[in-house]
């Protein structure tokens, strides 16, 4: 059985175990209830949040691409940016995604040396914008998590370092690129000695070239101060629309007491506890840190239910349009060879 049947599979074991949380924690009369007064409005919000994360994804890939290749059509980088979350979304760690793109690039006239320093790019302003987010947030619930949810503290406190380990690699990566080879090298030499990789020559080169890849697209960001900053604030924007889906949620199923802050800080620390968890879409990670952290804001009938609407959402629904527009791509692709 091969890597991508044993991903479906494992998201199918997860929409299961969530319907069956859903049913196990209602009876059939509540659950009947609690569908019908969803308020359908805020559920339409919540979509349009899910819209508006790929509408931001495409705006910070075409100002990059601009920047580092030239002039290029909005709608290309949209469909570049929408077709790399779909392999993103069923890859573990997202590793899909990146490839992708680059080959997608190259189809459009950017050469693979300059699809790789505009993602390389765009990687980097996003990990600097969602760890800077994350840890904000993290200091600012702090309260809650130790007191509210403990069962999550120990996922939490891993996000935050691992979040931190990254923050300070980009700080290093920026000011100080020549101390984070030997680090890294150092890495490899460890795993290589108890054999867990076999060609270090290879490892070093590879090494090599992503570290001159990073050098130059540092120096791209460094020399356009005021253009990184602007990314960097869609990217805050396009986190924050993501993030605000639970809240949407949170409405729509008659709730207000937690604020909007509230409910997108909460959201983060969801994202910073499973994004480092190697399934594919971060399955099983996202519904259990979701559980865990949302917990004290949800009465007990409505916790897995708005659990599953999250998902539904945020990432079933992606994955469903995002698919759509990946199958249409390679469609159109394949009927232009066919014509040439």
């Amino acid at each position: 059985m091969n890597v991508k049947k044993l991903n479906h599979i494992f998201i199918l074991l997860i929409i299961c175990l969530t319907l069956y949380l859903v049913v196990y924690s209602n009876s059939f009369g509540d659950l009947t209830k609690v569908i019908r007064e969803t308020k359908i409005r805020y559920l339409e919000i919540a979509l349009v949040m899910m819209i508006l994360d790929w509408f931001f994804d495409g705006l910070v890939l075409n100002n990059i691409t601009k920047t580092v290749h030239g002039k290029i059509n909005y709608f290309k980088s949209l469909k570049i940016a929408v077709i790399g979350q779909y392999y993103s979304a069923i890859t573990p760690f997202s590793t899909g995604g990146q490839p992708v793109q680059v080959y997608l690039m190259s189809k459009d006239s950017i050469s693979v040396p300059k699809g790789s320093t505009i993602l390389f790019n765009k990687f980097i302003i996003y990990q600097m914008a969602v760890t800077f987010y994350s840890l904000v947030m993290f200091i600012f619930k702090i309260g809650f998590v130790l007191s509210d949810a403990k069962a999550a503290v120990p996922f939490v406190i891993i996000g935050f370092i691992l979040n931190l380990i990254v923050l300070i690699g980009i700080i290093l990566l920026f000011y100080r690129p020549n101390w984070v080879r030997p680090i890294i090298l150092f890495g490899y030499k460890l795993v290589h000695k108890i054999g867990l990789v076999k060609n270090l020559d290879e490892l070093t080169d590879r090494l090599d070239k992503s570290m001159a890849e990073y050098n130059e697209s540092i120096e791209k960001i460094k020399e356009n101060k005021k253009e990184s900053l602007k990314l960097l604030v869609l990217t805050l924007i396009q986190l924050t629309c993501y993030f605000s889906i639970t809240y949407f949620i949170y409405l729509a199923l008659g709730l207000d007491e937690a604020s909007f802050l509230d409910i997108v800080a909460i959201q983060s620390l969801v994202h910073m506890a499973a994004s480092y968890i190697p399934t594919p879409g971060t399955a099983g990670a996202s519904e259990g840190g979701y559980y865990l952290l949302f917990k004290p804001l949800f009465t007990k009938n409505l916790l897995a239910y708005s659990m599953l609407l999250w998902r539904a959402i945020s990432y079933y629904f992606r994955l469903v349009v995002t698919g759509i527009v990946t199958l249409m791509d390679m469609i159109i692709r394949r009927r232009k060879s066919a014509v040439i």
